[in-house]
């Protein structure tokens, strides 16, 4: 989720985007369009831009997102085109390389979107950007009528001037509209979206009980093992081996189970999140975002399942002594 929020603050390769406070998600915001001359007299800002975004259904594809965008400001003029051409009439559509791909679809074919509207494909764009070069872009009026929000946009996209810390402007843009919020790295996406929030916190309470559920069983296991081998651990400790060599044999063994249990789960996880992020209910909104620290993030998680899993166990087997653990077998 944030990869895909820091994909839509950052359309247009803008510095930070403008949206209504606490609302359910990003596409719900509503500003007024007159917002976005207001925010270019702020110190700092080079350029604005409206956007209204807006989710319908093409092709099956339920969650298809379409921009709406004035030809004459900065994101619609950052706008590669790859193919076809630039819109020459208010109706005329283009779509993302990404969208294109997935839909099928290039200049000459028709979007088809919400209510029946068709609106012909003149050309296919590319952005950099994931979120926007899955989506299709048309004129802002028209996509305003399309959500029945005439004069609202979801967010003004805003552009500095050479030099300036976009945490600078946007603490003057919050500053002079209350009721905003001005977003310029992913991190802040719970800020505006609620449901960000949610997942948040969901997160956190799903990490708290797998660490739960996987100490209970890697201690199951480790106690077990324990107790089937308590005749082998005796005649270790009764050929010299000390306290501490056995304890790092339990652990190591614990620690090996949940390694392996961490490869087993990051490859489904890989493969899980990859086919999530493909389905056609989920393209362009939701991106898997594979960074070392998620890895690293897993390997402690793993780490410390094993850990605390063991201790226990391991308290069990360096108590025993020899004469205890030949006479229990």
């Amino acid at each position: 989720m944030k990869r895909t929020a820091g994909e839509l603050i950052h359309v247009g390769r803008s510095d930070f985007g403008v949206f209504q406070s606490d609302v359910s998600d990003f596409s719900r915001s509503l500003l007024p369009e007159s917002m976005a001359r207001r925010v270019a007299t702020i110190s700092g800002v080079a350029e604005t831009a409206r956007l209204k975004l807006f989710a319908t259904q093409v092709r099956g594809q339920s969650s298809f997102f379409v921009f709406g965008l004035r030809p004459e400001e900065f994101v619609w003029r950052r706008l590669v085109l790859i193919q076809g051409r630039r819109p020459s009439r208010g109706s005329e559509a283009l779509l993302g390389d990404r969208g294109a791909r997935r839909l099928g679809l290039g200049p000459g074919d028709e979007l088809a979107v919400a209510h029946g509207k068709r609106f012909p494909i003149v050309g296919i764009y590319h952005s950099g950007n994931v979120f926007e070069d899955s989506g299709a872009v048309l004129p802002l009026g028209i996509v305003e009528r399309l959500a029945k929000r005439p004069g609202e946009i979801t967010t003004v996209a805003v552009a500095l001037r050479p030099g300036l810390r976009a945490r600078t402007v946007a603490a003057r843009v919050e500053s002079r509209f209350p009721g905003t919020v001005a977003v310029y790295e992913p991190g802040q996406a719970i800020k505006v979206d609620t449901s960000s929030r949610l997942i948040v916190d969901t997160g956190w309470i799903i990490s708290l009980l797998a660490l739960i559920v996987g100490g209970i069983g890697v201690t199951n296991t480790m106690a077990m093992s324990v107790v089937e081998r308590i005749r082998e651990i005796g005649i270790l400790r009764a050929v010299g081996w000390r306290t501490w060599r056995i304890a790092m044999l339990i652990v190591g063994e614990a620690i090996g189970i949940s390694l392996l249990a961490l490869g087993i789960g990051l490859g489904l996880g890989v493969l899980a999140a990859k086919q999530f992020s493909e389905h056609t209910s989920t393209s362009g909104l939701v991106q898997p975002d594979f960074t070392a620290g998620v890895f690293a993030w897993g390997l402690a998680f793993a780490l410390g399942v094993a850990v605390i899993g063991a201790a226990y166990p391991t308290w069990r087997a360096v108590r025993l002594t020899p004469v205890e653990a030949l006479r229990r077998e």
